[in-house]
């Protein structure tokens, strides 16, 4: 086959759009708010070259498949360790030591190229903007695309070694371009169908896992594997596919003047001078339709867009026509914006672009100790290009062909070694030393805690004599006291299919003196600490029923996943009943009414929500069961740990007024409201709020995350709490 003229500017400038896209969410995700499908036009983009280079140059035997497995570990093994590498150290210098865990977990992850799978095993949400994001977590596609890499190459040998059991050349090259088509069809039509029904029955993980994406990537090939069959059938002595590669490209492609690795220049997509006006106006049309397509996702998909699934199909879709149209060499078309100068260095650089920007965006706020203005974002911008420019000129292409790296397999699975063991080792080294500091961090808490007895947490606000003691549980050990009920596993989960539940106390040896029910999500779960001296003391038994997220509501919530609504509802059908009949001698209910009702417009939510709850109380009234409903605590605007990290531990900076922080809480409401003298109400509010609602109260961090209270400080909240059960049941407070 002749060697490509010159490379594909058209889809370099595709991989420009495609990260900026990225970047533009990244960095303005209010703007921006579909910028993230910027990834799946590169998907898109390497399908489409890797399976051209494999029809061009297909694997013979063993040798052709670790040169190019070879050639990837070059281009792209070199530059994400050096990355990877990077982020640890600047994360162990300024990240909080509660994150460290995390990263450390995930940087070995990034390193075997299996964060896709790690982030789905974990459910994390790639669009939620209320958690601190692990500043490797970019690297679950570039796990999926190792992956493709690894798979791909064999799935293609098989079918080259099919086409060569023909006897003809002709024949042969045929053969294997249908059995091509055929391949990739298959393979599109069956991950696109998995990843519509998996985004709608588990949309967290379906974004990251690989059989929800390898049909994009597939998608790029499909086209390759059509051009060969034309190819083939037209001009059976010329190379199968010859769609010149684009330069220094996050996915393959080598750089201009640079031997490519890729495919060749022979049968291109664009039809060749003279070619009939309609098929040209044609491919303008695809063309421009294209980058609208493009356009329209990135400017219009959102956080509640069910992505990947079916809507995928706009971007990914819209990049093929794109490549499609091959408008190099298209008058009218895009290619004179595409080939832009400085379009064209974002393209070339994109892969390392990609691979700096989002553990400067993780990582800055906490190095600058402040919110990121501007002026910042625009920083980090600069630094992501310059960074990337670096790298791609000393690291990237040096590598890539360095004689000897390029003669030698040996060599290069070596450096592939090397990378893995000395990033990996030292990911786990910060992960060790990180657990370490968490566990001395909560011990050495909690004996200050004991020191400080009886003035701290709650305690300074309710008896003016007592002197706030200064910090005694911080950031670090906050993060990690949490309820028992956490290490006790007595919750139930979406998809909600368990029924845990726990018991607490009732173990005398005449039996409880008192039967108690704690119902609600994981804003019951935090007052657990708070009755459990009481517990102890009183002779009572607490039976824990307790929902993440779900409401104690026999409504349907509009919770993500297939059929997790009507689970949610079953859940809480199961637990109020479960009460009722249960003998209990007092309900007590919290909840935190966050997700919206399902059908209910966004200005009946709340009044919905309070009738809900209202039947919810009738249920245990009707049945002579007193209720005590616990009013939820405040919320804080951020995780309060990691913002008292990023401030330099300055609690009035993470701290927010009461008309934030107090959310509506239509269970209190309703409870306030009933008239059965079942039913009372209770709330800490004023020992956590005054001008400002308090993420430190008395020396002891509040929360553990946003709105969770740490259990040190939820056992400073036992007078009121116990006060209120003690009146619920009828004794003496």
């Amino acid at each position: 086959m002749p060697a490509p003229s010159s490379p594909r500017t058209d889809i370099q400038g595709l991989r420009a759009v495609a990260v900026a896209a990225v970047l533009g969410f990244h960095l303005w995700p209010a703007s921006v708010t579909g910028g993230y499908v910027g990834v799946d036009v590169f998907f898109v983009v390497s399908g489409f070259l890797i399976t051209s280079h494999l029809l061009r140059r297909p694997i013979r035997g063993g040798r052709d498949l670790l040169g190019f497995w070879a050639r990837r570990v070059r281009r792209l093994v070199p530059a994400a360790s050096l990355v990877l590498m990077a982020t640890l150290v600047a994360a162990a210098v300024w990240l909080p030591t509660t994150s460290l865990v995390q990263v450390g977990r995930e940087v070995v992850a990034s390193a075997l190229y299996v964060e896709n799978w790690a982030l789905a095993r974990s459910e994390t949400d790639y669009l939620a903007a209320d958690e601190l994001h692990s500043p490797v977590q970019h690297y679950w596609s570039l796990s999926i695309e190792e992956q493709f890499y690894v798979v791909w190459p064999l799935l293609l040998a098989a079918v080259a070694w099919a086409g060569l059991r023909a006897r003809r050349r002709h024949d042969s090259e045929r053969t294997t371009a249908a059995l091509a088509v055929a391949l990739t069809g298959a393979v599109v039509v069956a991950s696109l169908g998995w990843s519509v029904w998996m985004t709608r029955a588990e949309p967290a993980a379906a974004y990251f896992v690989s059989t929800t994406r390898f049909w994009e990537l597939g998608l790029g090939g499909l086209l390759a594997a059509v051009l060969a069959f034309r190819a083939a059938r037209t001009a059976p002595a010329t190379a199968l596919v010859g769609v010149a590669s684009g330069a220094a490209a996050p996915r393959g492609g080598a750089p201009r003047g640079a031997a490519p690795d890729g495919p060749g220049p022979a049968g291109q997509v664009g039809a060749e001078p003279g070619a009939p006006r309609t098929l040209t106006g044609l491919r303008v049309a695809a063309a421009w339709s294209g980058l609208v397509m493009i356009a329209v996702a990135v400017l219009t998909f959102d956080a509640s867009t069910a992505f990947p699934g079916y809507t995928a199909l706009l971007p990914t879709v819209g990049a093929l026509l794109v490549i499609t149209a091959d408008a190099d060499r298209l008058g009218g078309g895009p290619g004179a914006a595409l080939r832009w100068r400085p379009v064209q260095w974002l393209g070339d650089t994109s892969y390392s672009v990609y691979l700096w920007h989002w553990p400067l965006i993780v990582i800055a706020p906490f190095a600058l100790s402040r919110d990121l203005g501007t002026a910042d974002l625009l920083a980090i911008l600069a630094a992501t290009l310059l960074l990337s420019w670096f790298s791609q000129r000393y690291v990237e292409d040096r590598l890539r062909f360095h004689p000897r790296l390029t003669r030698r397999l040996g060599a290069t699975f070596t450096l592939l070694g090397l990378c893995v063991v000395v990033v990996a080792g030292a990911a786990v080294g910060v992960w060790v030393s990180a657990s370490a500091a968490e566990r001395d961090a909560l011990a050495e808490a909690r004996a200050a805690v004991v020191q400080a007895e009886p003035c701290f947490g709650a305690e300074v606000v309710r008896d003016a004599s007592c002197e706030d003691p200064g910090p005694l549980l911080g950031p670090t050990a906050a993060a990690q006291d949490k309820p028992v009920v956490y290490a006790d596993g007595c919750w139930n989960d979406s998809p909600f299919t368990t029924r845990n539940t726990c018991t607490y106390g009732g173990d005398g040896a005449e039996g409880p003196t008192a039967r108690i029910a704690l119902v609600g999500n994981s804003h019951a779960g935090h007052w657990v600490p708070a009755l459990e001296d009481a517990i102890a003391t009183e002779g009572w038994q607490l039976d824990t029923y307790l929902q993440s997220v779900c409401y104690t509501v026999d409504a349907p919530i509009d919770l993500p996943g297939a059929g997790v609504t009507e689970a949610c509802r079953a859940t809480n059908r199961w637990a109020v009943d479960s009460v009722v009949t249960g003998g209990y001698d007092l309900a007590v209910l919290s909840d935190r009414t966050h997700q919206p009702l399902a059908g209910v417009a966004e200005e009946d939510q709340e009044a919905a929500a309070q009738d809900a709850y209202r039947e919810t109380l009738a249920a245990f009234t009707d049945a002579g069961i007193p209720v005590l409903v616990l009013r939820d605590t405040p919320a804080m605007p951020r995780n309060v740990p990691e913002c008292l990290v990023q401030f330099a531990y300055a609690p009035e900076t993470c701290g927010a007024p009461p008309e934030t922080a107090l959310e509506p809480d239509p269970l209190a409401r309703a409870a306030s409201a009933d008239t059965t003298g079942l039913v009372s109400v209770a709330s800490v509010d004023h020992l956590m709020c005054d001008e400002v609602c308090h993420p430190v109260i008395g020396g002891v961090t509040a929360y553990f995350d946003h709105g969770h209270l740490t259990a040190t400080f939820a056992r400073t909240l036992a007078p009121e709490v116990t006060g209120a059960v003690r009146a619920a049941l009828g004794d003496a407070p």
